[in-house]
């Protein structure tokens, strides 16, 4: 019986705040009802122009903290897609495969400021059985052709890309842009547990990933 009388109470109380929010200027039309206002806070009772005075400061704090938010996005972004512009530089003037092996990753390192950057390919993980599987174990993680961040791969997908200990780090596939081929992985590493976050996007990494997968596609024709 008492939880009827509640949900119904609670009901009541559903419709007249919906009817207020539709009619705001209620109290113009009725200031009597003001006079029976009780608005509390942990101060005592307040008046409802302070009140509203109060909401107005809360959702001023909440844009203005939103607005810093956008600007350090904003500035992030900029900042990415500076240091992207700098490695995709160096990218158009290789002219070799070795180059590109060699080269590309220290520039990719150096931009980012990352502990290591390497690229493995199917042929040249080819002739030892356990560099294979793992290099498997990985092309299946980047199956949707999409960089993947995370901070817990697993220890055989590590050490295949990795000569020291890596808190997170990020595969991205290089992908031919003509044909959409995988022909190989970028593993980005870091020391940084939240650089490589599992909720980090991928865009600028799956354009590093075009790109390059581009410029190698073109190196391996040459080279043919």
């Amino acid at each position: 019986m008492s939880n009827s009388k509640q949900s119904s109470t609670t009901s009541d109380v559903d419709l007249i705040a919906e009817f207020l929010r539709k009619h705001p200027s209620i109290f113009q039309q009725h200031p009597e009802l003001l006079d029976n206002l009780e608005l509390k806070d942990s101060r005592g009772t307040s008046s409802l122009l302070e009140r509203q005075v109060a909401r107005l400061q809360d959702r001023l704090e909440h844009i203005h903290a939103q607005h810093h938010e956008l600007a350090d996005i904003a500035s992030n972004n900029e900042s990415i897609a500076s240091k992207l512009d700098s490695v995709l530089t160096r990218l158009l003037s290789i002219q070799h495969l070795s180059e590109f092996l060699v080269d590309f990753p220290r520039s990719v390192r150096e931009a980012f400021a990352l502990e290591e950057v390497v690229i493995k390919t199917e042929s040249s993980v080819s002739g030892k059985p356990s560099e294979k599987l793992s290099y498997k174990e990985a092309s299946r993680r980047l199956s949707a052709k999409h960089a993947v961040c995370d901070d817990r791969w697993p220890q055989s997908v590590n050490n295949l890309f990795f000569k020291t200990p890596i808190k997170s780090s990020a595969l991205v596939p290089l992908i031919s842009e003509q044909d959409g081929e995988v022909l190989g992985i970028l593993a980005l590493g870091s020391n940084d547990s939240r650089r490589f976050a599992p909720d980090l996007g991928s865009a600028h990494l799956d354009r590093l990933g075009l790109l390059a997968g581009t410029c190698l596609a073109r190196l391996l024709l040459e080279a043919a």
